[in-house]
């Protein structure tokens, strides 16, 4: 044989032993588009093989096999007209498939020649919009319910035989099924929907493993309810460009096929879908949808995101169901780093289907291998008695909430109050505690005795808070500090990083490297401070919020007594309310507006401050995200120097995005001033577009900070700015910027950040 021929064989050889299958899992049900009953003996089948199986009476279904190479699964049943679906190989989802009668054929679509009859068929959906589009008649209502469902799954088979996932197959809904499906959180509850609205009943039930209902929510959000007449639809905090979006046809291609439009992406990189769609030719009404994501669009955490909807004649919602595979990381050190991933479903279902479904549990129709709810309901408590996992609820506590639970009606506390490292104290040693729910649902005791061992002085701090008993959130809180305080940090600082995964009033990264100063002589702007407290915290509707402080205190050799109210106005904002604490989730449709007003005296006289800020965090769709905070006031009267306002000031070599990065201590003192911050995430808009890069997911980011002040007592006006461009989510967990300054001074240097989370 001559020899270029047995290379040939011999590539061909190790071509052949490069192509390794995977393990392919698709689960679900399979229901009649129209009357939403289940169909049984439908014929499933990946299309060239003799790979396949039948629904059962129920309309469920499971397929596992091992793939290789892309291939097009195919539901077919008499009667109804065929579904396809592109799997890639190692899938693992659940696909809810909804089948069409042939009966219900719509009518002869005619055109003039040479056009694309679906773009002509989709001007007049466009055009009978006003009639069709349900969120322009809010009187066209319905009851939905709404069933959210996370999983954890995807567990690599070799690391299951490791001590981290050994004591947690007991706990799995089939431990002999080699998927390993496990129920992390499930929330249900009825919704009445009028037009866009959703307005929830009083019937929420919740059940959640390792973290708090809180935790999850803010993870999983508000999806559903989407409206694909709209030119943009929200889909895990990002706008995907609708199909039925007018200029569609500059970012699709549509094809009509019998009674179906199908599109496709004209560049996969954009926000956009692959899909197809069912319209009534009679009234131009959508009846059907249904589109997934290509694997190219990089939506954060997101690797396969797949919608479907059925809607019934009025144009309301029938049927919805949302899936979304979630890459994560967990590191162990038995176990390494292992990478599951995370099955998020929530489906919508008209209430009125209900005694059509076969009175079906309350479970997610599409999940995969989605048990019934006694079913989910053992796994839940089997999985809940593990002892790795209450460990694991313990130490999600503590990252989350940043108190230490213990079981008892007492907790220990705040872990910022246990040890401290800074200038002024050198070593700061503390013991807290607070109590929880289970000693007063109403009522919190928190304390803190702390030493510190280089200023010799022991400090503490006492609180009460007492939650009236009033339809919204009221809460009057008593409370005596004796600590070291940042002076450039107040009321307004604290609302601005609400959102912030940091510590306490600063990033987590800087304050985790806070001891890496540029220059000792301009660090350090803490202020010993006592004080006596009171604040009463109001919730008067669901876009308006008040603080209110009075205070009494000492600091840097003066007395002081001071009133001070700020307003939050907020719209389209998602709130989670927890043990006497509040977290917020922004849509970022609308901007969230803070006023505030101060009134005090001291030693030398009296002063006001009158200050407003305007933040968001807005969604760009294909552009990203940009973040912005923007500041201004003035303060009148003879304040003190540490009352006046003063730039954040950078503490070392980390990153703050809400700090001034190349700025001193007291460079920016003023009385009348404004700020702006922002940043853009271009989610890697640019990065996706290079080969290969494009699978690190990594983010584009643009900053930049200006703020200006004069100070009336040294009539003196100060100017910084500064921009920085950066690689974000580098390894998932770190991002790297290079920042240059231009006033007061040119200066230049590079930053990095740590973040932690999904």
């Amino acid at each position: 044989m001559p020899s270029c021929q047995r290379l040939i064989l011999v590539l061909l050889l190790l071509c052949s032993l490069s192509i390794r299958a995977v393990e392919t899992i698709i689960v679900g049900e399979i229901v009649n588009e129209t009357t939403g009953e289940a169909i049984p003996n439908v014929n499933i089948h990946f299309r060239g093989t003799k790979i396949g199986t039948t629904s059962d009476e129920n309309g469920n279904y499971a397929l596992r096999v091992d793939m290789s190479a892309k291939s097009q699964l195919v539901f077919s049943a008499v009667g109804y007209y065929t579904q396809r679906y592109d799997i890639e190989p190692g899938t693992m989802a659940g696909l809810q498939v909804t089948m069409r009668e042939k009966a219900a054929t719509l009518t002869e679509i005619v055109v003039a020649p040479n056009e694309n009859p679906a773009l002509e068929l989709l001007r007049q959906v466009r055009a009978h919009r006003p009639d069709n589009d349900r969120t322009l008649h809010p009187e066209r209502t319905s009851t939905l319910q709404r069933e959210q469902t996370l999983y954890v799954s995807q567990i690599n088979k070799r690391h299951l035989r490791r001590a981290l996932w050994r004591s947690l197959q007991a706990g799995m809904i089939a431990q002999e099924d080699s998927t390993y499906i496990m129920p992390l959180y499930r929330e249900t509850q009825s919704f009445r929907l009028t037009g866009q609205e959703m307005i929830p009943a009083n019937d929420q039930r919740t059940q959640a493993l390792i973290l708090t209902s809180t935790d999850y929510s803010s993870l999983i959000g508000g999806e559903g309810n989407l409206n694909f007449y709209a030119n943009s639809v929200s889909l895990m905090g990002h706008a995907f460009l609708s199909p039925l979006a007018a200029g569609g046809n500059l970012y699709y291609r549509y094809y009509l096929e019998g009674d179906t439009i199908y599109f496709r992406t004209r560049n996969a990189f954009y926000a956009t879908f692959n899909g197809s769609m069912v319209i009534d030719t009679t009234t131009y009404a959508l009846r059907s949808l249904t589109a997934y994501v290509p694997a190219e669009v990089a939506v954060n955490y997101v690797n396969t995101l797949h919608v479907s909807q059925v809607l019934a004649p009025d144009g309301t919602i029938a049927d919805e169901h949302i899936s979304a595979l979630l890459d994560v990381s967990i590191k162990s050190e038995k176990a390494g780093t292992v990478f599951p991933t995370l099955l998020l479903t929530t489906e919508l279902k008209n209430e009125r289907k209900q005694s059509l479904l076969n009175e079906r549990s309350q479970a997610s129709s599409m999940s995969a291998a989605e048990p019934l709810n006694d079913e989910a309901d053992s796994a839940f408590n089997a999985l809940d008695s593990l002892p790795l996992v209450r460990t694991a609820k313990w130490i999600a506590t503590i990252a989350t909430t940043g108190y230490i639970p213990t079981g008892t009606p007492v907790d220990i506390g705040h872990v910022e109050e246990i040890l401290q490292v800074n200038q002024h104290e050198g070593v700061h040693i503390g013991l807290p505690f607070r109590t929880n729910e289970k000693m007063s649902k109403v009522v919190s005791l928190e304390a803190s005795v702390g030493y510190g061992f280089k200023d010799r002085s022991p400090k503490g701090m006492g609180r009460i808070s007492v939650a009236l008993p009033t339809p919204r959130k009221h809460i009057m809180q008593l409370e005596y500090n004796d600590r070291y305080v940042w002076s450039e940090v107040d009321d307004f600082d604290r609302l601005q990083r609400e959102n912030s995964m940091g510590w306490g009033n600063f990033d987590f990264t800087a304050y985790a490297f806070e001891a890496l100063h540029r220059d000792s002589l301009y660090v350090n702007t803490a202020l010993r401070q006592r004080q006596l407290q009171f604040h009463w915290f109001a919730d008067w509707s669901e876009h308006v919020e008040t603080h209110t402080y009075i205070r009494a205190g000492w600091q840097d050799g003066y007395a002081y007594q001071s009133l001070s109210a700020i307003a939050r106005l907020s719209w389209g904002e998602r709130k989670y309310d927890g043990y006497f604490m509040r977290r917020y989730a922004y849509s970022g449709k609308y901007p969230v507006l803070y006023l505030g007003t101060e009134f005090g005296h001291w030693n030398e006289g009296l002063y006001a401050h009158l200050r407003v800020m305007l933040t968001q965090h807005a969604n760009l769709g294909m552009g990203g995200t940009l973040t912005y905070a923007l500041q201004a006031g003035a303060i009148f009267g003879n304040a003190p120097q540490a009352f006046l306002w003063q730039a954040n000031a950078n503490q070392g070599y980390a990153y703050d995005p809400y700090r001034f990065t190349f700025l001193h201590g007291n460079d920016l003192v003023a009385d009348k001033y404004v700020a702006l911050q922002t940043e853009w995430n271009g989610m890697g808009i640019l990065f996706n577009l290079i080969p290969g890069i494009r699978w690190l997911h990594l983010r584009e980011l643009v900053e930049a900070k200006v703020a200006y002040g004069y100070n009336h007592s040294l009539n003196q006006q100060n100017t910084y700015t500064e921009i920085g461009v950066g690689i974000g989510n580098i390894l998932r967990v770190c991002d790297l910027y290079s920042v240059w300054s231009f006033t007061p001074t040119f200066h230049w240097g590079m930053r990095f950040r740590i973040h932690l989370g999904l």
